[in-house]
């Protein structure tokens, strides 16, 4: 039912280029693989500037609450998908599908949940296979949790929706209340 949900709000956005991700000074803060084969490129990142959803004009969230100490649950939590204008050029959802079952299997076997802290500089996750790269941001200046699975429904379905079929090459979800993004590029 959340997946019919997402559905039911994603609103195809129309009129802006894509830019790929500008990570200043970017830092791997750590490195994994994920996936029962293990072939699914993870890493935690930080980067010096502040990283903003493509096609959504608004800035680093402060002050929405306090820094808690418990991470703030964000699963479930509805987002707008925006697909980038531009045919050609996106990810293979083939290769955004290994993607996706890494994190279910993940789900499944480390736990269900990732957390996003920028007191520990890991408000970046990226994920890679081949084609396609995804990355959930926090936005905010306290830690979230966000599900593994709810990550995995928004790559499979910003991967084929978000192709040159629909004149666009990737995307992005950003939750309503825009404290996080989660996109879908070619890495």
């Amino acid at each position: 039912m959340y997946f019919l949900s997402l559905l039911a709000i994603a609103l195809p956005l129309i009129g802006s280029t894509h830019a790929a991700l500008q990570c200043d000074n970017k830092k791997t803060i750590s490195h994994t693989l994920a996936g029962p084969n293990k072939d699914v490129s993870v890493n935690y990142v930080h980067c010096s500037n502040i990283i903003r959803p493509e096609l959504e004009p608004i800035a680093l969230r402060n002050g929405l609450t306090t820094r808690q100490s418990v991470p703030v649950d964000v699963c479930g939590a509805t987002c707008a998908t925006n697909c980038f204008p531009g045919a050609g050029g996106g990810p293979d959802p083939n290769d955004c599908a290994v993607i996706a079952d890494a994190l279910l299997y993940d789900s499944e076997n480390i736990g269900p949940l990732v957390t996003l802290d920028p007191a520990t500089n890991t408000s970046a996750i990226t994920m890679t296979y081949n084609s396609c790269e995804t990355f959930i941001l926090n936005q905010v200046d306290y830690a979230l949790q966000y599900c593994r699975n709810d990550w995995a429904t928004l790559v499979d379905y910003i991967a084929d929706n978000c192709q040159a079929t629909q004149s666009a090459h990737g995307g992005n979800c950003v939750a309503t209340d825009q404290r996080w993004f989660v996109q879908v590029q070619t890495s």
